[in-house]
């Protein structure tokens, strides 16, 4: 790989991080850890935090990397304009990237200073997912039109290969509810409403008239839907998979991962949300959204003619 593809391949798994490192923060009740923004308590290291000073670090922490991750944010966007931008959808895709991740940051710092909204804190999460996607789509579209690979991108792309796109195109388009839903629920402090799984305080699987209730089993009610929504990707994957050398792999981790997403949620409801399982619950959930982003981006994206009659050296500079 050339180091432009390298930086964006970093940038994705970096995002991804952020996201565990963002749920690990609202896990431990750290979003308030600094009552202002950017600095906290005043200082850009909480050192004058005495009553809550574990949970300033914890909130800290996630504004460095969160930092950092938009630093690379930008780089993989330089990179892409000096090295592709013979490939305008990587050029493009890159750009949006930047008032994206800026908008991420505009969501967190209103987080901060208006007291942790529920609305703002699943749109800065799912924010966060969309930033992870165009990161993965600039990383797939370097690769793929990088003449080094092109026996290799032979096998990653094929005509069949739009129908499933369309299934997983749905299937994310769910999940990003379902993941919205499961922030706002957090945040209002809906998740312990409901002591009992599959039913709702082991009455019924019909909330009651609890506005928390309701909330709550909303969102199993899109969990449990998106296995419909799964199974068809799942199933059109793993037919496709001697002509698509990644849908045999998108089918399993796919599978995998939403049974252990909905394990996972269980174990929550039963032991009342440790840290643990409630960061496990998110990243799970991420992981299922990268294996159907990156179906869907290998679904439609197809190599730049210009760019396949390029040659690109090892740094990616067109030679």
């Amino acid at each position: 790989m050339s180091i432009a593809q390298r930086l964006a391949l970093v940038t994705s798994i970096a995002t991804f991080i952020l996201i565990g490192v963002g749920v690990y923060v609202r896990a431990t009740g750290s979003g308030l850890g600094c009552p202002d923004w950017p600095t906290c308590h005043g200082d850009v290291v909480p050192i004058s935090a005495r009553e809550h000073h574990d949970k300033a670090i914890i909130e800290m922490v996630h504004r460095y990397f969160a930092t950092m991750v938009g630093m690379l944010v930008i780089a993989t966007a330089v990179a892409a304009w000096k090295w592709y931008r013979h490939i305008p959808f990587v050029t493009r895709v890159a750009t949006i990237a930047v008032p994206l991740v800026g908008f991420q940051g505009v969501l967190g710092a209103l987080t901060v200073t208006m007291k942790l909204p529920p609305e703002i804190v699943a749109s800065h999460l799912l924010t966060a997912m969309l930033v992870l996607s165009a990161e993965i789509a600039v990383f797939v579209a370097m690769y793929v039109n990088d003449p080094a690979h092109a026996g290799a991108t032979a096998r990653l792309l094929s005509p069949q290969r739009r129908s499933l796109g369309k299934k997983a195109l749905f299937a994310l388009a769910w999940l990003a509810v379902t993941m919205w839903i499961g922030g706002y629920m957090t945040e209002r402090g809906a998740s312990t409403a409901c002591a009992s799984w599959p039913a709702c305080n082991g009455s019924a699987l019909l909330p009651g008239a609890d506005d928390h209730e309701i909330v709550h089993m909303a969102h199993r009610y899109l969990a449990a839907a998106l296995l419909f929504l799964l199974v068809p990707v799942i199933r059109e994957a793993w037919r496709q998979r001697e002509q698509l050398a990644w849908s045999g792999y998108v089918a399993q981790v796919a599978l995998v991962l939403y049974i252990a997403q909905v394990i996972v949620g269980a174990l929550n409801v039963w032991y009342t949300f440790p840290d643990f399982l409630t960061v496990s619950h998110t990243v799970i959930a991420s992981g299922v959204w990268v294996s159907l982003a990156a179906t869907v981006i290998l679904s439609f994206y197809s190599p730049s003619v210009e760019a396949t009659r390029q040659p690109v050296s090892r740094l990616g500079v067109p030679a």
